[in-house]
C-alpha cells in the first residue's frame, strides 16, 4: 500500500535531514504527483473501465475512485463492444451535448416502447455521466472508456496518493529534487534530478512498465463503472 501523507513526510526526512520545512515537503510532494499524472495520458498511465448496458438506459455515471470522482482526462473516443467477450468493438462518435440532443430527442421516456433503441453509435459527456445514442436495445453490450486520475491535493496525515506503492521511491526523488531547488542548493538538486529522470529507475522507467503492462494486458487497471 501506498504511504500515508505523514508516512511520506518521515520518508522524505530519512534523506532530507530537516524537520522545519514540513510546508515545503508539502508543497514538491504534490507537484511531484501532479507532474507524474500529467505524464500518464501520453505514457502509459492510463485506467480502463468497462461499463455494460442496460436496455432503455442512455445515461451512465463517469467511474468514481475512492468515493469521489476523480477523471481528469477521458481518452477519446470511446469504444462499444458487442458481447462480454470483449470482441467485436468499435469506436462510437463523440459529439457535443448540443448535437446529441438533436439527434436524439427525449431517450428518457418513460414509456420505454416509444424509445427508438438499437445498437449505440453515438455518446456525449455531459453532468458526469456518459449519454448514449440510440438507446441500447440489449443488456449485453459493453463500453469501454480510457481515463487518467485527478491528481488531488496531499495534505492530511491519512492521505493516500493516487499513484500506487510503486511510484513511491520515484516521487521522493521528485520532492527532493524540488526541495533542493527551491533552497537553492543545486549539488543536491542534481543528484536528485537525474535519480527522478533516470531512464532505468526513475519515472520514465515506471512509465514504460505501466505502457508495457496496458499492451499486454489491455488496461492497466480494470474499474467496473
Amino acid at each position: 500500500m501506498a504511504k500515508t501523507y505523514s508516512e511520506f513526510l518521515t520518508y522524505v526526512k530519512n534523506d532530507f535531514k530537516r524537520d522545519d520545512k514540513d510546508t515545503e515537503i508539502a508543497q514538491a510532494y504534490n507537484d511531484t504527483i501532479r507532474h507524474i499524472s500529467g505524464l500518464s495520458a501520453r505514457e502509459g498511465l492510463v485506467y480502463t473501465s468497462y461499463l455494460f448496458t442496460k436496455t432503455a438506459q442512455e445515461d451512465y455515471p463517469l467511474p468514481i475512485v475512492n468515493n469521489t470522482a476523480q477523471i481528469v482526462h477521458i481518452c477519446h473516443p470511446l469504444r462499444i463492444i458487442e458481447s462480454t467477450t470483449l470482441e467485436n468493438g468499435y469506436p462510437l462518435n463523440k459529439r457535443t451535448r448540443e448535437v446529441w440532443a438533436s439527434m436524439f430527442v427525449n431517450p428518457n421516456n418513460a414509456d420505454t416502447s416509444k424509445i427508438s433503441k438499437s445498437m449505440p453509435t453515438d455518446y456525449c459527456i455531459f453532468s458526469n455521466a456518459i449519454h448514449l445514442g440510440p438507446v441500447p436495445d440489449k443488456d449485453t453490450y459493453v463500453i469501454e472508456m480510457d481515463w487518467t486520475k485527478l491528481s488531488t491535493i496531499q495534505e492530511n496525515p491519512p492521505d493516500l496518493q493516487p499513484l500506487g506503492e510503486a511510484w513511491e521511491e520515484v516521487i521522493k526523488w521528485g520532492t527532493l529534487f524540488r526541495l533542493y531547488t527551491a533552497l537553492g542548493l543545486d549539488t543536491e538538486a542534481s543528484k536528485y534530478a537525474l535519480l527522478y529522470k533516470d531512464p532505468e529507475f526513475g519515472y520514465p522507467y515506471l512509465t514504460r512498465q505501466e505502457d508495457d503492462r496496458t499492451k499486454k494486458m489491455g488496461t492497466v487497471c480494470n474499474r467496473m463503472l
